[in-house]
């Protein structure tokens, strides 16, 4: 299998696994990703948008859900009204604190199956893959 293919199958098989794991009916992937990105500080609608992968209508579509779920609120801060800001609420902490820990569950699951002699090379690995995503992704912005 060439490695652009890999990296296909290994995305799809990710986010099925994360769909089934992590997803409630009340949320979608996106969603929980989003959720997970948000912090209790804020964050701008613009970054939030790069680092989901979407344009800034498909976040504000996203964000607005989460708003009327309660979830998060936006704001905009006194020496720069242009740029929106977005922070978790209590609410939308407490979803996201049960999120996390299904991706940690999840996570130790995966682990778990990884002959232990081999955990730490390939938790080395994904590190380094995801540095190299990572680079990518400043490539494009």
């Amino acid at each position: 299998m060439e490695f652009g293919e890999l990296l296909k199958v290994f995305l799809l098989d990710l986010q099925s696994l994360f769909r089934y794991r992590v997803s409630s009916p009340d949320l979608t992937l996106p969603q929980i990703l989003l959720l997970s990105s948000v912090s209790a500080e804020g964050a701008d609608m613009s970054s939030l948008s790069k680092q989901m992968g979407v344009d800034n209508s498909t976040m504000t579509r996203l964000i607005d859900i989460l708003i009327r779920n309660g979830w998060v609120e936006k704001y905009k801060r006194a020496r720069d009204k242009r740029v929106v800001f977005v922070k978790i609420t209590k609410s939308g902490e407490e979803i996201r604190n049960t999120i996390d820990k299904k991706i940690n569950d999840f996570g130790l699951d995966i682990i778990n199956e990884i002959d232990p002699d081999d955990r730490n090379d390939i938790k080395e690995k994904l590190t380094s893959l995801h540095w190299l995503l990572s680079k990518q992704l400043l490539r494009i912005k």
